[in-house]
C-alpha cells in the first residue's frame, strides 16, 4: 500500500488528491444496493452513477442470465470509483449481505405489506433491491428479503423509472444517515473502515494514473 502510494501520488495534483480523500472521508458502505436481473444498460448506468453521487460504495448485480454492460457516456466514469460485486443467484447474493449484517429490503409495488422509505431504519446496515425493469424483483428475491419496501407516489403515476427509483432511495439514505449520524454514539460505524478506506485509495489511484501498473512494477529498476 505505502509503495502503491509512494509511487503514484506524486504523479497527481493535489487538487486531484485532495477530492479523492474528501471523498472517501464521506463514502458509506453501511447502505448497500442489489440490482436484480436488469436487462437495459442504460437505466443500470444511471443508476450506479447515482449511487457514486451520493457516496455509496456497494452495488450487487445479480445476473444469472448473463453479462450486461455499460452505458459510459451515462456512468461518466462512476464505475471506477465503485465495488461492483456479482452474484450468479439472488441466494448466494442475500446470504452474502446477511452474512455481513446487512437487512435486506425489496421494493414491491403491489401488497399491503410494503412499508414506505421513509419508515426504513437506515440506523443498521441496509441493503436496497430493486428488480427487472419489467418484472420487478423475482419472487425468489421477496422470499429471501427480510423486508418490502415502496416509494409513495402522490400523483396518478403509479411508479417510477428505475434509475429515478434509485436516486430518490440513495439520496433519502444519505440524508438519514447524515441526520443520524450527530446523534449516534458510534457514528464512524456509518463510514468505511480505515482498511478498506485505504484499500479503495489504492485502487482509486490505479485509476487515476495511466500505466499505474507499470510504474509501480518499476520500483528498483
Amino acid at each position: 500500500m505505502e509503495r502503491v502510494v509512494a509511487r503514484l501520488e506524486p504523479l497527481l495534483t493535489e487538487a486531484r488528491i485532495r477530492r479523492m480523500r474528501s471523498v472517501l472521508a464521506v463514502r458509506s458502505d453501511h447502505v448497500a444496493f442489489v440490482f436484480e436481473r436488469m436487462i437495459d444498460p442504460h437505466n443500470l448506468s444511471a443508476a450506479l452513477r447515482s449511487l457514486d453521487a451520493f457516496s455509496f460504495q456497494d452495488a450487487h448485480l445479480v445476473r444469472p442470465g448473463g453479462r450486461l454492460g455499460l452505458t459510459r457516456g451515462i456512468t461518466i466514469g462512476a464505475e471506477r470509483w465503485l465495488t461492483l460485486h456479482e452474484a450468479p443467484s439472488s441466494q448466494a447474493c442475500l446470504s452474502g449481505l446477511k452474512e455481513a449484517g446487512y437487512r435486506v429490503y425489496a421494493s414491491h409495488l403491489g401488497g399491503g405489506e410494503a412499508r414506505p422509505l421513509t419508515e426504513i431504519d437506515f440506523g443498521r446496515r441496509t441493503a436496497i433491491v430493486f428488480g427487472n425493469e419489467h418484472l420487478g424483483v423475482s419472487e425468489e428475491m421477496l422470499a429471501l428479503a427480510d423486508a418490502r419496501f415502496r416509494i409513495d407516489m402522490l400523483g396518478f403515476a403509479q411508479s417510477l423509472n428505475l434509475s429515478v427509483a434509485v436516486a430518490v432511495s440513495a439520496f433519502h439514505a444519505r440524508r438519514e444517515i447524515e441526520r443520524l449520524r450527530p446523534a449516534d454514539p458510534a457514528p464512524a460505524r456509518f463510514d468505511l473502515t480505515e482498511a478498506r478506506r485505504q484499500s479503495l485509495y489504492e485502487q482509486w489511484l490505479r485509476h487515476s494514473v495511466k500505466h499505474a501498473d507499470r510504474i509501480v512494477g518499476e520500483e528498483g529498476d
